[in-house]
């Protein structure tokens, strides 16, 4: 045996729908009775037209029946599509919402934290500059014991240090409010 002839066989059966079934029994089932007939011949071309009626009547009825189920399955089908489109519509929106509501929770937040850094700053020049103004140097520092500054390479570096830091202030301050 060859390796195609071990292989199992797959059947795949298609369900055929009602009518076309029903036209092929009656077919089947016409060319059986007029090979078996024991009637004349106008007999048989009655049975024939009486049968071809029936056929008829039988195949529209299925007809009506298979339109008006299928309508009713479409109007179904598009109603659960209506209804899951809607849906995805609300919860886009309202992820949209939430979208633009976390937006501008974050440029509020943004905002906030942008004036108490300008408040701070602010303070800090006015601590500095009053600092100034009385005649005491800024940049003495008094846990450092010397109270001076004197000879102390810390204490050189400290001195430009605010200067620049006031003059980076400054520039910035006067951009940041424009």
């Amino acid at each position: 045996m060859s390796e195609q002839e071990q292989q199992p066989y797959v059947v795949v059966e298609r369900r055929a729908s009602g009518v076309v079934a029903f036209l092929c029994g009656a077919l089947v089932g016409a060319g059986v009775a007029l090979l078996l007939a024991p009637k004349s011949g106008r007999e048989t071309q009655a049975d024939l037209k009486e049968g071809a009626r029936r056929l008829r009547e039988g195949t529209g009825e299925r007809l009506t029946d298979l339109r008006d189920t299928l309508g009713e399955r479409y109007d179904r089908t598009r109603d659960r599509v209506e209804t899951q489109v809607g849906a995805f519509r609300r919860n886009v929106a309202d992820r949209q919402q939430q979208a633009g509501e976390a937006i501008k929770a974050g440029k509020d937040a943004a905002r906030q934290a942008r004036s108490d850094l300008e408040a701070r700053v602010s303070e800090s020049k006015e601590a500095y500059r009053a600092a100034l103004a009385e005649g005491a140097d800024p940049e003495d520092h008094p846990e450092d014991g010397s109270g001076d500054g004197s000879g102390d390479a810390t204490g050189d570096e400290a001195g430009e240090a605010p200067e620049a830091d006031e003059k980076a202030g400054d520039a910035d301050g006067g951009a940041s409010r424009e």
